[in-house]
């Protein structure tokens, strides 16, 4: 009998503590590791939606517009075989260059109408738009200056031909490009030689894409025994370098100037690092993940929020600090540089190596797979796609027989 009032007595005392204390949290609130992101002026660049390779000279690869909604291939357009990435200019123009026979260079349209054309141009590079509607593209021998309605304005020959997926432009206008001898090569925006530098660790190769510094003050150039060579361009000098690997995308910059970089082969290699690394040169973090093949020109994207989205095989998504925000098995390996948009949508295009088939993805910002397009008949997707300002996608497809871009809405 005692025992049974003991036992009532200790459960109304523990009701009684339990109803009279308040709840608290079982652990600190989860907060978004947000790092907030602007489009960084550049007064010699165009102000248009795309106006040039991976979108600008930090290389994001991040619109200031939304991307398209449903995900529907409305039209293929036919150009000839192209590994340039496509750009878009002032008045709903878009441009973009072909490299076999007829050799065309095209403003066009956005529902694909030639609105003018040039021929005999041999033109990989993506075009880049200054801020006055000047085109800006290198060919195999030649760098050349167009105005908006098609003009010739100059031309430049280059004695060791021009390679690289793209060209830069720094803030007073003038233009960067490597050459095929391992040389940065500066013009001045009238066409004149301004100054060169020659490194025999220079990338000289197609996927060369140097890219600046927020301030405009320093150019990152890809690696061949180095990872990354920082040029300052006003003494005109290599700084510093980074890591003993070639380095085949290139790097990314966001707002404070760090840079990433995922160092190695194309093949041979399942061991990787993402990098962020600062303005000196020194590793602010790196991230270890696996792909067997990282294929060239598959430079990461950086949205609004500072995430980062980049992979092979597998899109991981990491804070502006190196936190895993999380990751999806794609199924097939990222072909294309990642863009991204205003709504932090990621826009990935990928390449099945077994089948052939490729596939373009948009992925939100916490990881939802929006919608995918499968496309069977294209050899392969090419760099630098680009999004308008009324919700289309414009995605090149490289070296490609059927030779043509899809127009996505």
């Amino acid at each position: 009998m005692k025992r049974t009032k003991l036992i009532k007595s200790l459960i109304f005392f523990l009701a009684f503590v339990l109803l009279s204390c308040k709840e608290t949290p079982i652990g600190p609130e989860k907060k978004e590791d947000i790092s907030p992101q602007i489009n960084i002026p550049w007064q010699s660049l165009a102000d248009s939606p795309w106006p040039m390779q991976h979108h600008d000279p930090q290389s994001t690869g991040r619109s200031k517009y939304a991307g398209p909604q449903n995900g529907v291939v409305s039209k293929k357009v036919y150009i000839g075989i192209s590994e340039s990435g496509i750009s878009i200019g002032y008045n709903s123009t878009i441009f973009v260059g072909t490299d076999y026979s007829p050799n065309n260079f095209y403003a066009l349209n956005y529902e694909g109408s030639i609105k003018w054309m040039k021929t005999g141009i041999v033109s990989r590079a993506t075009p880049l738009i200054s801020f006055d509607s000047t085109i800006y593209i290198g060919d195999d021998n030649y760098f050349y200056a167009f105005s908006e309605k098609g003009d010739s304005l100059w031309s430049y020959l280059i004695k060791d031909r021009t390679v690289g997926v793209g060209i830069n432009i720094d803030k007073e206008g003038n233009l960067y490009c490597i050459d095929y001898n391992h040389d940065l090569i500066v013009l001045t925006k009238d066409g004149k030689l301004k100054w060169k530098v020659h490194d025999e660790r220079i990338l000289q190769w197609v996927d060369a894409a140097p890219t600046f510094s927020p301030d405009g003050k320093t150019l990152y150039v890809q690696g061949i025994d180095v990872s990354v060579l920082a040029i300052d361009i006003n003494t005109q000098t290599v700084k510093w370098t980074f890591g003993d690997k070639e380095q085949l995308s290139s790097p990314v910059i966001d707002n404070e100037g760090s840079i990433f970089i995922i160092p190695g082969s194309q093949w041979f290699s399942n061991y990787r690092k993402l990098y962020s690394i600062n303005s000196e040169g020194a590793i602010n973090w790196e991230f270890n993940f696996i792909a067997n093949t990282l294929w060239d020109n598959t430079e990461p994207t950086i949205d609004y929020n500072g995430n980062i989205y980049f992979g092979a095989d597998t899109l991981y998504s990491l804070s502006n600090s190196g936190k895993l925000r999380w990751k999806i098995n794609l199924g097939s390996v990222i072909i294309s540089p990642l863009i991204s948009d205003k709504n932090n949508v990621v826009y990935v295009g990928t390449r099945n190596r077994t089948t052939g088939d490729n596939k373009i993805f948009a992925v939100n910002d916490r990881g939802k797979v929006l919608w995918e397009i499968l496309d069977t008949e294209e050899r392969a997707l090419g760099v630098s796609p680009a999004i308008s300002e009324d919700e289309i996608l414009f995605y090149p497809t490289w070296d490609n027989n059927n030779g043509v871009y899809f127009i996505i809405k």
